[in-house]
């Protein structure tokens, strides 16, 4: 079938069924830009939009379909209108830019993330960067890879490999350049048929230049970074499924500003899994490793065992957390209380 090659496989089988009873055929999400979504299924390729029932149920941004999701798709008179989402695999998420407390979905069903970041100076590396990242990435559910391109600009770049495996154990770390080539034989280890790889970093990182580079073709537009604080410019302006010779699936989307957290606390445990562990010898159970007797977290930073600036950033991302965590409960009680409205208005007229 098409859909086989574009990551259909048993997880989402056991929604056909369910599809086939409503009279819908399944389809997924290649190309997404401004609510316009480009669908293939196995009758082919369609531009499509929801439906007004899927526009009416609804609440969030992350009820929306983005690319790489599993749709239920209604092909009438070679018109494909989009009626329902497939449950998620995977889905790597951001809170919503600006002042709604809300999820947003990057792109959703990918077996392997890459973390993109640039050994070229500025804003491209730092730790709290690649701690950011790599929390979201572990929540997400798909399994995280890092990345440090450009290496080719960097005279130290293996003192930055270990300074990433300190913040990241376990993780695989490559370094990379499109200049000389290296480290792409490595990336294409992670890419094999049937599976959605996920490229997300900062904009100006290189990452339109890597799948350049690993689809052998100039697919994707790239661009100059300033020379100032080396950030990039928006080069990718949608987000696109591409489908490789090998019969891996790659994703890019638009390069990120910025990623803000979303989620509960405890999407820290994986990302400072060394600092939950110390707190588990903490003398008190609710210990805030800020002064307490007994902390053997504060007890190893000052035996040298712990990075001061690692608690920071921990502190800081658990604090941020807590703020969008409350904000969004606001949302959801808003959302209520206006569900609510016309039947307080009803039941109001008949008591009259």
């Amino acid at each position: 079938m098409e859909i086989n090659k574009w990551g259909w496989s048993p997880f989402f089988e056991v929604e056909n069924e369910k599809l086939q009873s409503m009279g819908l055929v399944p389809g997924r999400i290649i190309k997404e830009n401004r609510n316009i979504y480009e669908i293939i299924t196995n009758s082919g390729k369609f531009t499509s939009k929801v439906s007004g029932s899927f526009l009416y149920k609804a609440t969030s941004k992350s009820d929306f379909p983005t690319i790489g999701d599993w749709v239920g798709v209604k092909i009438d008179n070679n018109i494909a209108v989009i009626e329902c989402l497939l449950k998620r695999k995977s889905a790597f998420s951001r809170k919503s830019a600006g002042d709604i407390s809300e999820e947003q979905i990057i792109a959703a069903n990918i077996d392997h993330i890459f973390l993109v970041f640039a050994l070229d100076g500025g804003r491209n590396y730092t730790p709290g960067a690649v701690e950011r990242f790599l929390t979201r990435a572990w929540d997400s559910g798909a399994n995280p890879i890092i990345i440090l391109n450009k290496s080719d600009l960097c005279s130290n770049s293996h003192d930055f490999v270990i300074e990433t495996e300190l913040l990241a154990p376990g993780v695989p770390i490559i370094l990379s350049s499109t200049i000389n080539g290296d480290g792409l034989q490595e990336i294409k280890q992670y890419i094999t048929s049937g599976e959605t790889i996920g490229f997300t970093g900062f904009s100006g990182v290189g990452k339109s230049a890597l799948i350049n580079a690993l689809s052998s073709s100039e697919i994707m537009k790239t661009g100059e970074v300033r020379t100032g604080d080396h950030k990039g410019k928006h080069t990718t302006t949608h987000k696109e499924l591409i489908l490789l010779p090998n019969g891996g699936i790659l994703i890019d989307s638009p390069g990120l500003k910025e990623l803000q957290l979303w989620g509960d606390e405890s999407s820290l445990e994986d990302t400072f899994s060394d600092i939950a562990e110390l707190a588990l010898h903490c003398k008190f159970r609710d210990c805030t490793h800020s002064g307490e007797p007994g902390c053997a977290v504060t007890d190893a930073i000052s035996m040298g065992n712990l990075n001061e600036r690692r608690l920071h950033n921990y502190n800081n991302m658990k604090k941020e957390l807590r703020y969008t965590e409350a904000r969004s409960k606001m949302s959801a009680n808003a959302v209520e209380r206006e569900k609510w409205k016309p039947v307080a208005k009803i039941i109001k007229k008949i008591t009259k």
